[in-house]
């Protein structure tokens, strides 16, 4: 299967005719009649069904379209990624990482793919978010990952992970009560809750208030910050799973159910970088296919 078959295509169905399609691709008419009749014939279906001049996409076209996108932006990945190693043997690339992340499994996997990729030299560094933004636009970073989107739109910001929030406390704390309920107003009674490091707090955090009366919150900037104090039993918070797994797993932290809320209000962690910047190819590349793989 040639790839212009597919351009072709993707032409044809997003500009609904022969010849729009040749005009965007720069071709003759006939020309995309040819690679339309080759893919078809390749794929054994009818993409299209031809009125004269007119052309509607077929019902297996409709459901082939998304696969042919995909296809060819793999396919261009690829060989830009294999056009890179060959022309640059040694490539800088510097990675910043959260802070909030470093308990979480994406260092293992850099690692993994720095094990992978001998030709780049990763350096990992840790930028205040504020300061992200211009960092990456001076290109002193190449991509972040942390937990805020970047909304402009010179830069993609891709969800890589998403983790629902759980209400943690301290196993140096006795609850008393068997109850849930009664559990939870006495967690809030006599524990501050930790709240400020992450903005899906918000909606959390006011519907636990209406319905238990929080005594007293506590504000901090840092997510690392308040998960120390929170296993020293100096108050409770709210955290997504994914940081906090391994101090769960060891009964160093005990999460408290409230129920569907945590979940429909879940922390994402992004991957952001300039658009059409080439090098980072094969690290978000490989941080995708990683995901997936889990």
């Amino acid at each position: 299967m040639d790839i212009k078959w597919l351009k072709t295509f993707i032409a044809v169905v997003e500009e609904g005719s022969f010849r729009a399609a040749a005009e965007k691709l720069f071709i003759s008419q006939p020309s995309i009649t040819v690679h339309m009749k080759l893919l078809e014939e390749h794929l054994r279906v009818q993409l299209f069904h031809r009125e004269h001049t007119k052309v509607k996409v077929s019902a297996i076209g409709e459901k082939y379209y998304p696969m042919a996108k995909k296809l060819v932006a793999q396919i261009e990945a690829s060989t830009k990624e294999i056009h890179l190693e060959t022309l640059n043997p040694a490539v800088p690339l510097i990675i910043s990482v959260s802070p909030a992340l470093l308990y979480t499994n994406l260092l293992d996997r850099i690692h993994d793919f720095i094990e992978l990729h001998q030709q780049y030299i990763v350096e990992i560094v840790m930028e205040d978010q504020v300061q992200l933004e211009s960092a990456i636009k001076g290109q002193q970073i190449d991509v972040a990952l942390g937990l805020h989107k970047f909304i402009s739109k010179e830069f993609h910001s891709e969800r890589i992970d998403r983790s629902p929030l759980r209400l943690v406390y301290s196993s140096k704390l006795q609850l008393m009560e068997k109850q849930l309920d009664l559990q939870l107003k006495a967690l809030f009674n006599e524990h501050p809750l930790y709240i400020g490091y992450l903005n899906e707090h918000i909606p959390v955090v006011e519907w636990l208030n209406n319905e238990y009366e929080i005594k007293k919150f506590n504000k901090i900037k840092d997510v690392i910050f308040a998960i120390k104090l929170i296993k020293e039993g100096l108050g409770i918070g709210l955290l997504p799973e994914s940081l906090i797994s391994e101090e769960i797993e060891a009964d160093l932290l005990r999460v408290v159910d409230i129920g569907p809320i945590g979940t429909i209000n879940p922390v994402d962690i992004y991957m952001s970088h300039l658009r059409n910047s080439i090098k980072i190819i094969p690290l978000t590349s490989f941080i995708r296919n990683s995901l997936l793989e889990n």
